[in-house]
């Protein structure tokens, strides 16, 4: 069952997008999405899926532009 931990908007869901982190300390840069996508994010929605078996955990990111369009998801495996 998904619940959302978290909503970043404007210039930090922008900056999360292009550096692919939470940390706005950033040592080394994998985006998440293209520059092209990046430039048009407005929002990202945090979810994580907790299923309760180990290994079967995951953070999902969701980019919306500024008239609520998905722009791309960005799924992580929980540790």
């Amino acid at each position: 069952m998904p619940y959302v931990r978290g909503t970043f908007t404007g210039d930090r869901a922008r900056q999360m997008a292009r550096f692919g982190t939470l940390s706005s300390r950033c040592i080394r840069a994998t985006p998440w999405w293209p520059e092209e996508v990046c430039e048009k994010v407005e929002r990202i929605i945090w979810r994580v899926y907790l299923l309760g078996e180990a290994g079967e955990d995951w953070h999902e990111f969701t980019a919306y532009d500024k008239r609520g369009k998905v722009l791309g998801v960005h799924r992580m495996d929980s540790y």
